[in-house]
């Protein structure tokens, strides 16, 4: 499973997902992660575009599950949204290593895919309504004061 050194790394391996793999999401995954994509804050860009592959991982490419279990890492290691509290992020990390059929390290046995966190709901593909919206969209989409 890839690693990311940087913050630039993982946004990096983001923006070469979407120009090498979009295509291979479904059509209704396209849209969303090209909105988590264009966060403006690296750390919901990252934590983002992790939950939402991983919301709806069923079906997905080993270059998803891979990036995936890389941003999760990254992130947990760096303490973002929450990911380090009850092992969620390493949890991922885990899962998508054990998709993937990597080894794990001797003494290590893979997660059974029924103690795999939960999906966030807010990520699982629903009515648009259910999807949250990269702030900058949010704030384009907000009634100006002037009107």
């Amino acid at each position: 499973m890839r690693t990311f050194d940087t913050i630039t790394d993982a946004r990096e391996a983001i923006m070469d997902f979407r120009a090498d793999h979009l295509k291979d999401l479904p059509e209704e995954l396209q849209a969303k992660f090209k909105a988590q994509a264009a966060s403006p804050s690296p750390v919901d860009q990252i934590v983002g575009v992790m939950e939402l592959l991983y919301a709806n991982k069923e079906g997905l490419s080993n270059e998803a599950k891979d990036l995936i279990g890389g941003l999760a890492a990254f992130a947990t290691v760096n303490a973002w949204h929450g990911l380090a509290e009850d092992e969620r992020g390493s949890k991922i990390v885990q899962a998508m290593s054990r998709d993937l059929g990597e080894k794990l390290i001797p003494g290590f046995k893979a997660p059974k895919p029924e103690a795999d966190p939960a999906a966030k709901d807010q990520y699982v593909l629903k009515d648009e309504e259910q999807m949250p919206l990269p702030q900058a969209q949010v704030a384009a989409e907000a009634p100006s004061a002037e009107a």
